[in-house]
């Protein structure tokens, strides 16, 4: 009985001590809701995330709330302040364009006024313009009537060219065939002049004999007589033979005489010919010089042919021309008509805009004020460093560089605008440079700072992961420029007065702890490691790992290697998925989540297979709610741009001691339990 008594007041002392330490430890945990509630009430929204770890359920819905309510007013502020920068900036543009609108339109209602009377002189000169236009278009139609006629009498001048040209060519063929008929008379005649030759040579021979014939009656005379009786016969004979031979030297004389005159003529005749042959060569020469002058004639009446259907085409469109000008002129006419009555309404119009310009203006000061209005109920809220009230003497001169490839450093330039902004008013100038995707970051990182130091900046505001921009630091350490680090840190070899970053190994923690919740401490974690190079993504792979070796039976399977690109990190991670069907949780250390989501929807593995990542954007977002994506851890982009800036002000304005590390960046989480409730700027 005493044993079960006792064992009743240990049971009883247990559930005490159970329901005191319950009891002491839900308020603990509702004391530490309303301190972060009334830090929020006090515009304090620079603190860190309630955790909910083992919270009752209605705390936690509380803490949740509390959470989310600080986020979203974090998230308007900022986004607020991106806006007043934009709005100074619209006002400051309206406020100049409300004066220019309103003087302008001064100008432009006296302009009218003079344009109106211009415009009345314009319509008289157009209208003599369309005068002229038209008795210009009368004298081109008979300047067309004549060309036609000329063009006509060319075509016939042509044709009759070439008709005279072929008989020309006609008549030469003919000359030609008479040059070698004379050439065949010739040649007729010369032989004709051989065979009398000839003819007379025979003579020559026949005379000739009919000497010798005489010789011989004459001896035969002399032996007649010589014989007497005897001879008398043969004295017969040689009389008939020297009287033959007497009428045939007569015959033959008369015959040579006759050939004489026929040759004295052929020689008449030849010379003749060769006479006809000499003119002939001659008129052969000069028909040729008159065939070239035909010839001549006949391609320049062509040429001259080919131009003048060359004008008439011209002539043509001219004449074309000229009666659209005409329609055109007359468009004009009745345009200037129209404007000029038109502009007399417009001076009067522009009179009365001039005068709701001032209005405008006095609109734009009634906005100016109510932006004084927004800054000053922005203040209120402590969600960032601000700016000393102290000033420096000089201005100071600030360079602050950053990416700008993907959500989370399109928060940084937000940050580092409104920084820009705030600095304005404290005598102080910050030079942003944004790196494109396209640029090679550390050459233009290089360059920037490289003009800083020419032109004697103060300080260089610079993502720490840039390690190879080195020797250019040293160079603005060397000439006196101080130098600061954000996001996470360079070479120890730099010697920079502060960094600004997440905790190194708690993000990777966050992750770790959130995978060890979702699996109940055991399943097949994949890992998605960005360059180890850029400290960022070293410290969280090593955190992650770290947690899961010392608290869960979590089994690392694979660690994937990717680029800095969206493209490397979609399809490496697509590639692991479908030869590894086991995993259960991937995590990814480096930029592109989104990338790296879509592949394991893109694998069919929602729902099997979740991410766990950094950053935020309305992508992320998506993808919580769709449970690709278990929970995301936000580093306060707009932060990172935004106090590096003020803190290395104030550092040189006011010589603000250097923390002993690094100034945290304030980190929070998204998941399914708080993304409906947040607002993303």
């Amino acid at each position: 009985m005493e044993t079960f008594l006792l064992v009743l007041v240990i049971v009883e002392a247990v559930i005490i001590a159970g329901q005191t330490f319950w009891t002491v430890k839900t308020a603990m945990t509702r004391k530490k809701i309303m301190e972060k509630a009334d830090a929020i009430v006090k515009g304090r929204l620079d603190i860190e995330d309630i955790r909910l770890n083992g919270m009752a359920r209605g705390d936690g819905v509380v803490a949740n709330a509390v959470n989310a309510i600080k986020t979203n007013l974090m998230t308007f502020v900022e986004a607020t302040k991106v806006n007043v920068v934009t709005l100074a900036d619209a006002i400051t543009v309206l406020s100049k364009g409300a004066e220019n609108n309103r003087t302008g339109n001064e100008q432009i209602a006296q302009g009218a006024t003079s344009a109106s009377m211009k415009s009345a002189e314009q319509l008289r000169l157009v209208k003599d313009n369309l005068d002229i236009i038209a008795a210009n278009n009368a004298e081109m139609k008979e300047i067309e009537n004549e060309m036609g006629e000329i063009r006509t009498i060319l075509n016939s001048s042509v044709d009759n060219s070439k008709s005279g040209l072929n008989h020309l060519e006609g008549y030469e063929r003919a000359i030609e065939a008479m040059s070698d008929d004379l050439n065949n008379i010739n040649r007729i005649l010369s032989k004709f002049n051989q065979d009398i030759k000839r003819i007379e040579e025979v003579g020559d021979l026949i005379i000739g004999i009919s000497g010798r014939l005489r010789l011989l009656a004459l001896n035969a005379s002399v032996e007649t007589a010589r014989a007497g009786e005897a001879g008398k016969g043969f004295a017969v004979v040689a009389n008939e033979v020297n009287g033959i031979s007497i009428k045939t030297k007569e015959g033959m004389e008369s015959i040579n005489q006759i050939v004489k005159e026929i040759m004295q003529s052929s020689q008449q005749v030849n010379d003749s010919i060769l006479h006809c042959e000499e003119t002939y060569d001659q008129s052969k020469e000069t028909f040729a010089i008159v065939n070239a002058s035909f010839r001549s004639i006949n391609d320049k009446s062509m040429e001259i042919q080919g131009k003048m259907n060359s004008i008439a085409g011209k002539f043509d469109m001219m004449t074309k021309y000229t009666g659209e000008s005409k329609e055109k002129a007359e468009g004009l006419y009745n345009a200037s008509q129209v404007i000029s009555e038109n502009m007399s309404e417009i001076a009067s119009v522009s009179q009365e805009v001039a005068a709701e310009s001032s209005t405008l203006s006095e609109n734009t000061d009634a906005l100016a004020g109510m932006l004084e209005g927004i800054e000053h109920l922005i203040g209120q809220f402590h969600t960032a460093i601000v700016p000393t009230k102290k000033r420096s003497n000089k201005t100071v001169k600030l360079l602050s560089v950053s990416m700008l490839d993907n959500d989370f450093w399109y928060g940084v330039r937000r940050g580092a605008l409104y920084a820009k902004k705030e600095l304005e008013g404290a005598n102080a100038i910050l030079d942003y440079i944004p790196l494109l995707p396209e640029m090679d970051s550390e050459k233009e990182c290089s360059e920037a700072i490289e003009r800083a130091i020419r032109e004697n900046y103060d300080g260089v505001i610079y993502p720490g992961f840039l390690s190879g921009i080195e020797d250019v630091l040293k160079k603005a350490e060397s000439h006196g420029l101080k130098l600061m680090t954000y996001n996470c840190d360079c070479s120890p070899k730099i010697k920079r007065v502060a960094c600004l970053k997440p905790d190194p190994t708690e993000p990777g923690r966050i992750l770790a702890r959130a995978v060890e919740r979702a699996l109940d401490r055991k399943g097949r974690v994949a890992l998605i490691i960005g360059n180890l190079s850029i400290g960022s993504n070293s410290e969280r792979r090593e955190a992650f790992l770290d947690y899961l070796r010392q608290n869960t039976r979590l089994e690392v399977i694979s660690e994937i290697s990717v680029g800095d690109d969206a493209e490397s990190v979609y399809q490496k991670t697509l590639e692991f998925l479908k030869k590894e069907p086991g995993v259960d949780a991937m995590m990814i250390t480096t930029g592109n989540p989104v990338a790296a989501a879509k592949a394991i929807e893109d694998a069919n593995r929602a729902g099997k297979v979740k991410l766990y990542t950094f950053d935020s954007n309305e992508e992320i977002f998506r993808y919580i709610k769709k449970g690709i994506i278990g929970i995301t851890v936000v580093q306060d982009a707009f932060g990172q741009g935004h106090d590096p800036a003020i803190w290395l002000y104030n550092h040189i304005v006011e010589n603000t001691p250097a923390p002993k590390e690094f100034i945290p960046c304030r980190l929070s989480t998204v998941d399914k339990t708080n993304v409906e409730n947040l607002i993303n700027a």
